[in-house]
């Protein structure tokens, strides 16, 4: 009887160790929101919300995929080769001529906190020509999120755990004209500087966008690169 009981007592104890390791190892157990998700709003303050994600990097991607050009961080300048683009849709080297060169841009995301609020569509990926950059104003009529930005691409799904990255593939368009620099003829971009937002599109409308420093873009956005000098060259 003894013998019995101490043997069921090893199974059960048994048992007991592994039903913990499968219960260890049978799911992923969130991370909680990383030190740099308590982010700043445009005027240096804390943000009413942690924000969701940090922009890594983006790359500029050419024919067959080739890296044209990266950035790490805002007010970074760059200039990609014309010769790189994916299209391009003038290769001479006569001045005056105008052409519009075109680059794959891949944003490089991490998820440094869970969402504020659950998105409604998802999130909105967007940019700006505006030199002001993260200080564009929520200018939109109909109220809506955008204001002096475009949007790039539908709303998309960014299902990521804490600490994941994420790459996100879009198209860009450089319109330029070739003009004439010392002895060289170079192109000159119709715009030079860009930036990029991510928002979430419900926690971007429960901030109080009609008050300083909510009513500033890049206060409201999960993550921004802002006023980057994305230019050409030959």
């Amino acid at each position: 009887m003894f013998k019995l009981s101490i043997t069921s007592f090893c199974l059960a104890l048994a048992y007991g160790v592994l039903a913990l390791a499968v219960s260890c190892t049978d799911h992923d157990v969130p991370a909680s929101n990383l030190p740099e998700s308590k982010c700043k709003d445009v005027n240096g303050g804390d943000r009413m919300y942690p924000c969701e994600f940090s922009i890594e990097k983006i790359t500029f991607l050419g024919a067959g995929g080739a890296v044209a050009g990266t950035v790490t961080g805002s007010n970074q300048v760059l200039a990609l080769p014309r010769s790189l683009a994916k299209t391009n849709t003038y290769t001479g080297d006569e001045e005056g001529k105008i052409g519009v060169a075109t680059f794959d841009v891949q944003i490089t995301l991490k998820r440094i906190a869970s969402p504020s609020f659950p998105v409604n569509e998802g999130y909105l990926i967007g940019l700006t020509h505006n030199t002001s950059g993260a200080r564009i104003l929520h200018t939109s009529i109909d109220g809506g999120t955008y204001g002096e930005r475009e949007k790039m691409g539908p709303p998309v799904a960014l299902n990521m755990i804490i600490g994941e990255y994420m790459d996100l593939e879009y198209e860009m368009v450089f319109p330029y004209r070739l003009e004439k620099s010392g002895s060289a003829i170079v192109p000159v971009t119709v715009f030079s500087s860009t930036s990029f937002f991510i928002d979430n599109d419900v926690t971007t409308l429960k901030l109080p966008r009609t008050t300083v420093p909510y009513n500033y873009v890049g206060s409201v956005t999960e993550a921004f690169y802002e006023r980057l000098m994305v230019t050409l060259k030959n």
